[in-house]
């Protein structure tokens, strides 16, 4: 029997997922919490982890699924929104998976089983986003976005870099444009920083001349 457990902001949801999953026999709905803190201090021996990707409590959804997954659980990320970022964090974070809310039971269960046995539960659209390239930078926009999105104020990013801080926000403006043209618009550049390596390159991508 693999042994469930929900997180998610909405009561409701649980109960909905609980009925799905009754029609499976070897899946069992055991624990469902509104909160990471409040999952946390239950422990409940699971298997799985549905974990809505917005938690009232602000949490960040990557962290989140770290968090669990040092307790030894799969973690499917389950939510409404399907977002290239949210996407790509959660899974580089140890997701097993990212379903988008339906009433798809044959789907719910096959991903949960799926997560179990180690195999990654995407739809094609959203495997496309994880193997889609981000957009290039140059190497001073790379630059500008790794000092400021690593902590970095645009006065000490301006000065690591020797240029103006007009010059910085520029770089960040030519990067929020780039990601507008490809209709994933962004307010805060920093969420992008683990897009890529400090050279301008997708994360995770060889270096040149790397096999």
């Amino acid at each position: 029997m693999i042994r469930v457990a929900v997180v998610d902001n909405d009561k409701l949801v649980a109960a909905g997922l609980r009925a799905l999953l009754a029609e499976s026999d070897d899946i069992e709905l055991v624990h469902s919490a509104t909160s990471m803190s409040e999952h946390l201090a239950a422990a409940p021996p699971t298997d799985v982890v549905l974990l809505d990707l917005r938690l009232e409590d602000g949490t960040d959804p990557a962290a989140n699924v770290s968090v669990l997954r040092r307790t030894g659980v799969r973690v499917i990320v389950f939510s409404v929104h399907g977002d290239r970022h949210h996407v790509r964090s959660t899974i580089r974070a140890g997701a097993s998976g990212y379903l988008i809310k339906d009433d798809d039971a044959a789907k719910l269960a096959e991903a949960v089983r799926g997560g179990h046995d180690g195999q990654l539960a995407l739809t094609a659209e959203l495997m496309s986003i994880i193997n889609d390239d981000p957009p290039e930078l140059s190497p001073q926009e790379a630059r500008a976005l790794y000092l400021y999105g690593t902590g970095s104020t645009l006065a000490a990013t301006a000065r690591r870099m020797g240029v103006t801080i007009p010059t910085v926000r520029s770089y960040l403006t030519r990067i929020r444009a780039k990601w507008a043209a490809i209709d994933e618009p962004v307010d805060d550049v920093r969420r992008l920083v683990h897009e890529y390596d400090p050279h301008g390159r997708p994360a995770g991508s060889p270096r040149d001349g790397a096999s």
